[in-house]
């Protein structure tokens, strides 16, 4: 658990005895937000009060501040969807009833702490759980194809709910998202599958944002030293300068590396969380859910629309195409090949890989 998701779970836990200062204390995290917005606004001021006013064209100046504009635009309205989009949480027919829950829970060791220790279960109590979750799973006609490293349904213990493939149990907000990448501290929100697109946006924008800051102030800077006139005035140029190193080391690292390891996971289909974790895909301990750059690019981006903060997206969370790299004749456990949101669920012994 990180340093984060410890101050969010306690934070709940504080919000159950006391709500509202529980409620307070929880608005008190968009702090992070609160101090973005006013770098924002602090780089704007030098941008139209310093940069674009050194410049001795004022037709220069104008694009200048008209892109800066268009850019700024683009940034904001994908950071409002980020933080605004709430994450898809896993439906109502995955949650277990009592009675069911019951059952696992008897053959589930847990610590003093209540805290479920499913990997210290002895044989027994594996193929308990196993017969008692795929029991559940098939009463629900609910078809799985990620399993653990005893070939166990994943069941999240703190939401009672069998966890669909690709979803994860978020320690900050406190519940199972789908398509689940990672909690964002400073953004204060859970970033998944209904806002993944959004955050992606919102990094490449921020980094145009950061280049086009870095481009004028370089430009500014040579003006103003080019000047020889008695004109030069040091509240102008010590802002600049700062504020120019500060935005040239930002759009390097981190947030170039950052952007760039999305795109990367973007383009594999993987996400922040199965980096960490690698998904174990029944039927195939090889298998993965890359099924080629330009499909992997538009089950996120969406059919159109790319480099702009809507929903395109051609995927419902729920379902994923599978690569499976072993031959089938090299499995004993049978496949399951899960189509997109337009598609079917099929079921079958053996499935072709996918090209």
């Amino acid at each position: 658990m990180s340093w984060y998701s410890v101050i969010y779970t306690k934070a709940r836990n504080f919000k159950s005895q006391s709500p509202v200062l529980g409620t307070l204390l929880q608005w008190s995290f968009y702090v992070c937000v609160l101090i973005e917005l006013l770098l924002f606004s602090l780089s704007s001021f030098v941008y139209f009060g310093i940069t674009t006013q050194i410049f001795d064209s004022d037709i220069q100046a104008s694009i200048y501040m008209v892109v800066y504009g268009l850019i700024s635009f683009m940034m904001f309205w994908s950071y409002v969807r980020v933080i605004t989009s709430s994450p898809f949480r896993v439906p109502k027919e995955y949650e277990m009833d009592e009675a069911t829950d019951a059952k696992l829970r008897a053959v589930t060791p847990f610590n003093p702490q209540g805290r479920a220790m499913i990997d210290q279960s002895n044989e027994m109590q594996v193929a308990a759980q196993r017969r008692i979750m795929e029991e559940f799973a098939a009463a629900r006609g609910i078809t799985l194809v990620e399993v653990d490293q005893h070939s166990r349904l994943r069941y999240c213990y703190e939401c009672r709910v069998l966890k669909p493939d690709r979803s994860h149990h978020c320690s900050s907000c406190g519940f199972c998202a789908i398509r689940f990448d990672h909690h964002c501290p400073y953004l204060n929100s859970c970033v998944a599958v209904h806002n993944y697109k959004f955050f992606v946006l919102f990094l490449l924008y921020l980094e145009a944002w950061l280049i086009w800051n870095v481009i004028s102030g370089v430009q500014a800077i040579i003006v103003y030293f080019m000047r020889g006139d008695s004109s030069k005035r040091l509240d102008m140029i010590i802002p600049l300068c700062c504020l120019f190193v500060l935005q040239a080391a930002s759009s390097v690292w981190p947030l170039g590396e950052l952007l760039r390891y999305h795109w990367l996971l973007i383009s594999t289909n993987e996400t922040t969380c199965e980096q960490a974790k690698i998904p174990n895909i029944r039927g195939d301990p090889k298998a993965n859910y890359d099924i080629g750059r330009w499909k992997n690019i538009e089950i996120v981006m969406g059919w159109g629309l790319w480099f702009f903060p809507v929903r395109t997206s051609t995927s419902d969370g729920m379902h994923h195409p599978i690569n499976y790299v072993m031959p089938a004749a090299d499995s004993s456990q049978f496949r399951v090949t899960v189509g997109t949101a337009e598609t079917d669920t099929t079921v079958s012994p053996a499935t072709t890989p996918l090209p």
